[in-house]
């Protein structure tokens, strides 16, 4: 199992336990969500301030980032993979060109059970299952820098920024060691978080 799919299924058990105390006795958990949670954030998690529509992510994950875009987080840009039918959720891996090799990957979370959002991490931040626990914004939307293992490579950074109240982006940045030719794997994943933001508050276009 690669990091990034790690860390996104760490997110979705988190979420398996949000959807345990949402569903009302004898119902099922509806498969979608709507534009914005009913119920809101829990778990200590602050409010999404006006909630994305991230439909246009769904077909081609991609899109979040132009090949520009990843070059200005620190390296030549490489290529992509597009992964609209992953298990978590429509994903994409932006490689760097780079030796040895480095790239930033993006999640929507809509496959997660009961979408979360990022009440998912600050559950597991309650239970103790998080040992990095960094609470952030990006253009006034809601973020956490997570690390659910004691040893994590150098150069890997994952976080979830929220989106809306029930589904979160989780951002997972793997660089070389020595984080070259780059700054901080986090401050990478943030930078992306706001390209994808700043995307979906366009319209997705």
């Amino acid at each position: 199992m690669t990091s990034r799919n790690a860390a996104v299924l760490s997110l979705a058990a988190a979420a398996v336990l949000l959807s345990g105390c949402s569903a009302e006795p004898g119902k099922a958990a509806p498969a979608t969500a709507p534009p914005s949670s009913s119920t809101g954030p829990r778990f200590g998690a602050p409010p999404v301030p006006a909630p994305l529509d991230a439909s246009s992510l769904e077909k081609q994950p991609c899109a979040a980032l132009t090949p520009e875009q990843v070059a200005s987080l620190g390296a030549p840009f490489k290529g992509n993979d597009p992964k609209p039918d992953d298990a978590i959720g429509p994903s994409c891996n932006w490689k760097f060109d780079t030796t040895p090799a480095s790239s930033v990957g993006g999640t929507l979370t809509t496959k997660d059970p009961g979408h979360g959002g990022i009440s998912g991490i600050y559950s597991k931040k309650q239970f103790g299952g998080v040992t990095k626990f960094e609470p952030f914004t990006v253009n006034n939307y809601p973020g956490v820098v997570y690390d659910p293992a004691d040893n994590s490579p150098a150069g890997l950074c994952t976080m979830v920024i929220g989106l809306r109240d029930d589904l979160g982006y989780v951002i997972d940045v793997s660089l070389d060691g020595l984080k070259k030719p780059f700054a901080d794997s986090c401050e990478v994943g943030k930078k992306v978080a706001g390209y994808v933001i700043q995307y979906l508050q366009k319209g997705g276009h």
